[in-house]
């Protein structure tokens, strides 16, 4: 049933409905998520890691029973741990063409719009990081999809958006969903609350909205908590999926919607018995509520609901939903260290410094002072060697120090063994905590940080299960966003930004484009082949082709680099000689400043095709005249040939001496890495025309100077046609090496 088929009070009730029972499922979930983040968050003020029962027992009803009660919070660095290296990964989806008129260009563009998206978003630090913590520490993290219009400019245009959900216990999915990912669920809420002030701003035309919610419990507060709404407002995005039904059609051109065909045309197919098949497709519309009134509603560009949930451990048993985190796994642990320390803390506070016995005669006169030392001994005890009656000296035994019980160290053990129960219930040992280990090289330091990562992989994993399914609608509503032609920013896994061109007009998933026009694609074998024409970018039309999401939840691009560099160093350590040939590639990825700059002068000057071409061009030259030469030696000693012979080879010299000049000035240039490729194509012609037909050279009329022609690399020297004067020699072809008659 669509929208405009409902009344206000049926979206109402049926809100209400949806939300009580997803309520009822997620009971035990959400109740014990409240808990899992009270004892990860707890300290020494609020005491949330001590059992109530406990705390009475131990301080009193008043906390003056002066028994401690300590919080040594290691739980929250166990699951920081967990936290902090998924955020060390780079969090982000591949896009990869899968056919219908994908191209993997366009699938790169897509990809770099998204990452775009992400990174205006700021949803690495934000949405990401607070639902990767929400996973871990309760077991639920969300991530919400927007659409908003371009921020910063005044603009109509749309963008998409990443926005953090802070509190997961404001959503409400379909709790029927049956997908892992929850990809399938029908329907979703976000419900928030915001002062009544705030309300009135935003929603002028509603301030008469009655404060009362439907939506009892829907948030962290406790169900019985009164709701006032005359100070504060809630307010319910909610979401709901619709199929939509059609019918493919099989045409010559290829498989076509009914709905994009009129009615003759269908019945042209249905006449013509074209093969069909029902089909369907997904929509979701959206309803803002405010207390308990319909605000706003519309169409999404959806076909998922997009609230998007971080999974940590759910568990079904005995027809209940749970969830978990880590914090669950090591809250026995964790009580049983701080019941064992503020045991520990307690007896060493019990015990007493000490005692002391003396004869009567040595401590008489002097009471006052030995009856204090064992609370605040002085800086010297004194004692009596001589009778102060008699004067007489003393042979009684002098004071002993009388030493404290000795403590029981049962509780100091109970720590530890806590700490070891915290480690194996978290899978992360004392090595990957930072403690000193016996591992020496990085391998073997590398390989026990593995171990951490695999007893815990399960959360990597459902991120990318989460990140995956964030990809697949933004693949989705990229089309609709982008509807007109419209600059978009392209965003490279190294962070450089470019940009492109989402077009919807071209017939084809990427072209190159200039001021002028579309760059003409001349044919070619390789789909992905792009005309090499300088000021074009490249246009896409995302609604051709298919194309599939595969999450990215790998090493950062930082630390990519690092192990490609670290990978370079070991291969050139092994073999100095390649530093000849793949130094400038070292460099490249070395993790310092000045290493490009260092790299472009590294790279070796054969990789300037222009100069390898010139190089060849010479090498024929020098073959040429290699041929003229043997006919000298040949033919005898007639002196046009020679003085011939000669020129050519002062031009060659010429030509070498050129040669070497622009090679000097390429190897220059491809060092500062300025080098034009198309300028230097023309220097390169330039510089050969003068060699062979410049500069005071003797014509190709005086019978010395050869013409050029077109061989497989370029021009080549060609000697004269017509037979010297005074003899019968004849110059040999320089392409095919035969002498003409």
């Amino acid at each position: 049933m669509s929208a405009k088929k409902q009344t206000d009070a049926e979206i109402v009730d049926e809100v209400v409905e949806r939300h009580r029972h997803c309520r009822d499922v997620e009971a035990t979930a959400r109740s014990n998520f409240r808990d899992d983040l009270r004892f990860l968050y707890a300290d020494a003020y609020n005491q949330d890691q001590w059992d109530p029962a406990a705390i009475m027992a131990r301080q009193g009803a008043g906390g003056t029973g002066g028994r401690p009660c300590l919080t040594v919070n290691k739980t929250l660095q166990h699951v920081l741990q967990v936290t902090n290296s998924a955020r060390q990964q780079t969090m982000g989806v591949k896009i990869v063409a899968t056919g219908f008129g994908a191209t993997q260009k366009a699938a790169e563009v897509l990809e770099g719009i998204i990452r775009h998206i992400e990174a205006q978003s700021n949803a690495a630090q934000n949405a990401y990081a607070n639902a990767i913590m929400g996973q871990v520490g309760g077991g639920i993290g969300y991530v919400h999809i927007t659409t908003d219009y371009v921020r910063g400019v005044d603009s109509f245009d749309q963008d998409l958006f990443v926005e953090t959900v802070p509190d997961p216990l404001c959503v409400m999915l379909d709790p029927d969903a049956q997908e892992p990912d929850k990809s399938d669920a029908g329907w979703g809420m976000l419900i928030t609350e915001m002062p009544r002030r705030e309300f009135d701003r935003l929603y002028p035309r509603d301030k008469d909205v009655d404060g009362a919610s439907p939506f009892d419990g829907a948030m962290s507060h406790d169900d019985q908590q009164d709701w006032d709404g005359k100070e504060r407002v809630r307010v319910a995005r909610y979401y709901r999926r619709s199929e939509i039904d059609d019918t493919l059609w099989a045409t010559p051109a290829g498989p076509v919607r009914e709905s994009a065909l009129d009615e003759d045309g269908v019945s042209l197919l249905r006449e013509g018995g074209a093969q069909s098949r029902p089909i369907s497709d997904h929509t979701v519309e959206w309803f803002l509520i405010g207390g308990s009134r319909v605000i706003d509603s519309g169409e999404t560009v959806f076909k998922h609901v997009p609230l998007v949930p971080w999974i940590g451990i759910e568990t079904h048993v005995d027809g209940k939903l749970d969830r978990k985190g880590l914090t669950r796994l090591l809250i026995d642990p964790q009580r049983m260290f701080n019941y064992s320390a503020s045991k520990f803390i307690e007896g060493l506070a019990a015990q007493t410094i000490g005692s002391w016995t003396a004869p009567d005669s040595r401590v008489k006169g002097r009471e006052a002072e030995w009856a204090m030392a064992n609370i605040s001994p002085p800086g010297v005890l004194i004692y009596n060697s001589e009778d102060p009656d008699s004067g007489q000296p003393i042979t009684d035994q002098p004071p002993e120090q009388v030493p404290p019980p000795q403590f029981s160290p049962g509780y100091l053990q109970a720590m530890q063994s806590s700490d070891q129960q915290m480690q194996m219930a978290s899978g992360q040992y004392q090595a990957e905590m930072g403690a000193p280990s016996n591992e020496k090289s990085g391998r073997a330091i590398g390989e026990r940080q593995r171990q951490s990562d695999t007893a815990n992989y399960h959360f990597t994993d459902n991120q990318g299960m989460a990140l995956r399914l964030i990809g697949k609608i933004l693949l989705d509503a990229i089309p609709r966003v982008y509807d007109v032609t419209r600059a978009v920013q392209v965003m490279g896994i190294d962070g450089t930004m470019a940009q492109a061109i989402v077009d919807p007009s071209i017939q084809q998933a990427h072209q190159q484009v200039t001021p002028g026009g579309p760059v003409p694609q001349a044919p070619a074998p390789d789909p992905e082949a792009v005309a090499d024409v300088k000021g074009a970018i490249l246009a896409i039309n995302p609604a051709i082709g298919r194309y599939d999401v595969v999450a990215d939840v790998g090493p950062s691009w930082a630390s990519q680099t690092q192990e490609t560099f670290n990978a370079l160093m070991q291969v050139v350590q092994a073999d100095p000689a390649l530093m000849q040939k793949c130094g400038d590639l070292l460099f490249r990825a070395a993790p310092f400043p000045l290493a490009s700059e260092i790299a472009d002068r590294l790279k070796p000057a054969t990789d300037d095709p222009q100069a390898m071409a010139l190089q060849q061009q010479l090498q024929q030259a020098q073959g040429v005249i290699a041929q003229l030469q043997q006919q000298l030696k040949d033919k005898g000693t007639d002196l046009a040939i020679k003085a011939q012979g000669q020129q050519h080879q002062g031009t060659v010299d010429l030509i070498k001496a050129d040669t070497d000049k622009y090679k000097a000035e390429t190897d220059r240039m491809a060092a500062i890495g300025s080098t034009d490729p198309a300028a230097l194509r023309v220097l390169v012609h330039q510089l050969v025309a003068e060699a062979l037909s410049g500069g005071g050279n003797p014509s190709p009329e005086d019978g010395a100077m050869p013409a050029m022609q077109d061989g497989p690399q370029g021009p080549l020297p060609r000697l004269p046609s017509s037979n010297p004067p005074g003899g019968e020699i004849h110059a040999p072809n320089p392409v095919t090496g035969a002498v003409d008659a």
